[in-house]
Parts: structure tokens; C-alpha cells; sequence
């Protein structure tokens, strides 16, 4: 068990200077007896995007120092949205190198708890910006405040998903009835201007609801990650199931298609769900299927 009076720091920084800086202002704090509520801090640092959302799969963090500009992301927003979108209700600290008002106001409604420039940063204002951060997401939690739908698809978040998903799995265990889970993964092209963005995020909300008409209710659907759906159906008929992910993942691929230029991919993977499957380890491996439902299909879209 984690001890409760140490802080767990997860700083994403590539800047070595930049990761000096705050290494040091760290040491500073603890030494200063800025922490209140923690005697120390526990600091993991990476420097690429991939590492990041790699550290967030295994380990919890108390909050999350985050530089947008990362080798592996292909745009400031991105770096955000993807560490935010397995940060699973981590508070998230923004470490800009300029002051952008619009980008600013863009993290906030994202769910950014502060943005802090790296120019203007000292050890007061980050351990407080730190404190308040993590204050402000647990009186969101413990207020109930914090929405198991996503704002943008009008799925359900990552956390929603998996929550009822684990009772779905109970009450099949009593019923014998048969569980089928499924991902969707879209790959596209990075987005390179604000026009592509919007693209993008329309094409996000029209898939939401493309697999929200294959899959009615009761199947629970979920927006996994920023450009990964899951969907649980309770069925015997694993054929026909197999035909609404073909189904769901054309309409998407056409939507693709009419919405950008450029090519990309769309997946699925689809399994039986086991009792003793554990939903946080198939996603992380992403190695499961069935052979009556193409267990990895890839359509390829037009150029």
C-alpha cells in the first residue's frame, strides 16, 4: 500500500535544463516544509508521451506535472488530451513554454486543473498550484461532480465503462449469460492546424453515435482512450455480433473517408469475455479474439 504522506509525482518533461529546474524546485519544496499534507515527494520523470500513458496504465499518481511539447506527440493539444484521457481522474499540472490565452482556455475545458509558465515558475506558486490541484479533483469526487459519460461522444468514459462493465460480469456469472468485448481503434493521420482538429473530434462524435445505433442498450459502449471505443454485448450469437462490428467499423471508415483526405485505419478485436478475464489486462495486452469474428480485422481506408 502506498504511503499516504508521500506525494506521487508523475513529471512528463523532455527539456533537460526544464527537468533540472523542477527537479530542483522539488527538492526546495520538501525541504521547505511546503508540502502540508505530505512529508515527501516520490517523483517518477519521463521524457515521450509513449512513456507517459505507459507509467499511467501501471501506476497511480497523486498528480501530474505535464510539458506539451513532447517528441512523440504530434501537437500541444494532443500531448494533453492523451495523458488526460488514461490519467483516469489524476489532476493534471500544464508546464507551458508560452503564454497561449486560447490554448489556455482550451486545457481548462479539457479538464486541465492549472497551466503554469515554465518563465514565470518558482517553488511557492508550483506546490501551491500542486496542492489546490489535487484539492479541487477530490471535492470534485467526493461532490460526484466527476461524469461517467464522455462530454465529446457521448459514451462512456474510461472509467464509467469499466465500473459497468464489472457489474455486467457479476450478474452474468449468476445468470450464464455470455459477455462479448470488442475495441474499435481509429488511426489517422496527426492533425497539424485547428481546422484539423475539429475534423477530427467531428469524426469522434460521429462515431460515438454509429456505434450507439449498432449497439442499443443494454450493450454498454465506451470511449477507451482518445481514438479507442469498447462495447460489451450480452449475446450467444457470436455471427451476428460479428456482423455489427463489420458493420459499425464500415460506417466509420466511411466517415473517415468523407472527412479528411488523408488515409488511415480502422480495427476491431473482439473476444468472448471469461470470468476470470480481467478488462484492465485485455486492454493493456490488446491480444484477445475469436476466430468467428475476425478476431484482428483491418480496413484499410481509400486513398
Amino acid at each position: 500500500m502506498a504511503d499516504s504522506k508521500t506525494l506521487r509525482l508523475l513529471v512528463i518533461e523532455d527539456d533537460l535544463e526544464d527537468e533540472e529546474f523542477l527537479c530542483q524546485a522539488l527538492i526546495e519544496i520538501e525541504e521547505n516544509r511546503q508540502w502540508c499534507n505530505w512529508r515527501t515527494a516520490s517523483i517518477v520523470h519521463v521524457g515521450e508521451l509513449s512513456d507517459a500513458l505507459d507509467c499511467l496504465h501501471r501506476d497511480c499518481f497523486d498528480a501530474v506535472l505535464l510539458n506539451l511539447s513532447l517528441p512523440d506527440s504530434p501537437a500541444l493539444l494532443d500531448s494533453f488530451l492523451e495523458v488526460n484521457a488514461v490519467a483516469q481522474g489524476t489532476p493534471i499540472v500544464v508546464l507551458a513554454d508560452e503564454d497561449d490565452e486560447n490554448l489556455a482556455n482550451r486545457l481548462v475545458r479539457e479538464g486541465a486543473q492549472d497551466i503554469l509558465l515554465k518563465s514565470e515558475l518558482d517553488c511557492a506558486l508550483l506546490a501551491r498550484s500542486i496542492r489546490y490541484a489535487i484539492e479541487r479533483q477530490r471535492r470534485s469526487s467526493a461532490l460526484g461532480s466527476s461524469s461517467p459519460i464522455d462530454d465529446l461522444t457521448g459514451t462512456l468514459t474510461r472509467e464509467g465503462f469499466l465500473s459497468i462493465a464489472e457489474h455486467y460480469r457479476n450478474l452474468a456469472r449468476h445468470t450464464s449469460t455470455e459477455l462479448i468485448f470488442a475495441t474499435i481503434q481509429i488511426e489517422i493521420p496527426e492533425e497539424r492546424t485547428a481546422e484539423d482538429r475539429d475534423l477530427r473530434e467531428l469524426l469522434l462524435i460521429r462515431a460515438g453515435d454509429l456505434l450507439r445505433n449498432a449497439f442499443p442498450t443494454p450493450a454498454i459502449i465506451g470511449r477507451l482512450e482518445r481514438w479507442r471505443f469498447g462495447v460489451i454485448v450480452a449475446s450467444s450469437n457470436e455471427t451476428k455480433v460479428g456482423n455489427l462490428l463489420r458493420q459499425a467499423v464500415a460506417q466509420i471508415e466511411a466517415a473517415v473517408s468523407r472527412g479528411l483526405e488523408q488515409a488511415g485505419t480502422v480495427t476491431f478485436s473482439a473476444a468472448e469475455l471469461e470470468p476470470e478475464d480481467h478488462l484492465e489486462e485485455l486492454l493493456a495486452a490488446d491480444q484477445f479474439g475469436m476466430a468467428e469474428l475476425d478476431p484482428f480485422k483491418t480496413v484499410m481506408l481509400a486513398d
